[in-house]
């Protein structure tokens, strides 16, 4: 099954992807952790955030590449 497009988050470098035992997929948002403005899980497609920091560069929390989502 696909699974729906998630709107900024999917190409936000603060966005790590969680998945259940069930093969659900959920968008789970970094800033979170030290912003309580920021849903652990927002409601998708995520139109507009003021957060958002496209990945690929340096911004975000590290934790896009790494599995336990932390940064390091």
């Amino acid at each position: 099954m696909d699974r729906p497009p998630a709107g900024l988050c999917t190409s936000c470098s603060w966005q790590r992807l969680v998945g259940t035992t069930r093969g659900s997929v959920f968008s789970l948002c970094g800033r979170h952790r030290t912003d309580p403005r920021y849903a652990k899980y927002p409601r998708i497609p995520v139109a507009a955030c003021p957060g958002f920091e496209p990945a690929g560069g340096e911004a975000g929390d590290g934790a896009r590449g790494r599995p336990d989502g932390r940064a390091g």
